[in-house]
């Protein structure tokens, strides 16, 4: 299954916008889709590969707050070849949470060393940043080219 996010829609036109994207792939592509509305992200799932400049998608995981599976899935959505030098994590939190979003910035940072071990830190200008956003007891998470 293929994974992705469409972010900064307004939360008003997230169902309208689902609905045509799954309408689009069945129709033009005979892919299956289906999508979900976390918050005020579109989390769409797919059989086949959907061309992502076309919506604007991100490639993204949706899992448990569970720290562990978190750190697997950030390394399920890097890009196989990195031509980065440098990335970020950026965590937001909503609820109460046993951790604070630096704290699990800090912890999830080796996901990302994991895979590329020459890469640095770079908190101002990173050319990768890897999204958390823990919603209550589900996390969404995405990449972003800086």
């Amino acid at each position: 299954m293929n994974n992705y996010v469409l972010i900064n829609i307004p939360k008003r036109s997230l169902k309208k916008l689902g609905r045509k994207i799954v309408l689009d792939q069945m129709q033009n592509f005979d892919n299956l889709s289906k999508y979900q509305i976390i918050d005020k992200y579109l989390y769409l799932t797919s059989i086949k590969r959907i061309l992502k400049r076309e919506y604007n998608l991100n490639d993204a995981e949706l899992c448990d707050t569970n720290k562990e599976l978190i750190y697997q899935k950030i390394k399920n959505i890097l890009p196989k070849e990195n031509k980065k030098k440098t990335f970020a994590i950026n965590v937001e939190r909503k609820g109460e949470h046993k951790f604070t979003s630096t704290e699990l910035a800090r912890e999830l940072a080796g996901s990302v060393f994991d895979i590329y071990p020459d890469i640095r830190v770079d908190l101002d200008k990173p050319n990768l940043i890897v999204h958390i956003k823990v919603l209550s007891n589900k996390c969404l998470i995405y990449t972003e080219q800086g």
